[in-house]
């Protein structure tokens, strides 16, 4: 997913300095995106906007957007149609919380700011890092 979260960090930064911010797409925007191009998931265009919500941790540094963006996408590659007991999803759910709490130490936007985010590319790198723990999941997932 690396390639595909590079492009959407950089998304407008082709654009005038003050108008950059029009065009910045945050953490979970960005995973759900990745994951869309990635695994051809053909999410159409208001998926990505319900994601608003759910950046810089519902805007009150809860549950990192990154990691709410990822559960998305793991929702879009693994609910079934009902009727289902949904087993898949579960394991990928508990497996993408289990990786993403090895890489960070936590799913808190506060706790991963405070020990991940970079003070010059802000939370670029923890999304490209998210992305890769993505990819792990998915990776497990397929082996089963």
């Amino acid at each position: 997913m690396e390639k595909y979260v590079e492009l959407y960090n950089a998304f407008g930064k082709d654009k005038p300095v003050e108008e950059q911010p029009r065009y910045h797409m945050n953490c979970a925007e960005v995973l759900l995106r990745s994951a869309n191009e990635k695994y051809d998931l053909n999410l159409p265009q208001e998926s990505f906007r319900m994601l608003q919500g759910f950046g810089a941790g519902f805007y009150s540094e809860k549950t990192c957007g990154a990691f709410s963006g990822s559960l998305a996408a793991l929702g879009a590659l693994y609910t079934e149609e009902r009727p289902s007991d949904q087993a898949k999803m579960t394991r990928a759910a508990k497996l993408l919380v289990e990786e993403f709490e090895k890489e960070f130490g936590s799913l808190d936007c506060d706790y991963i700011k405070k020990h991940h985010r970079d003070d010059v590319a802000a939370c670029n790198p923890v999304k490209l890092r998210a992305g890769q723990v993505f990819d792990r999941v998915v990776e497990a997932m397929e082996k089963e």
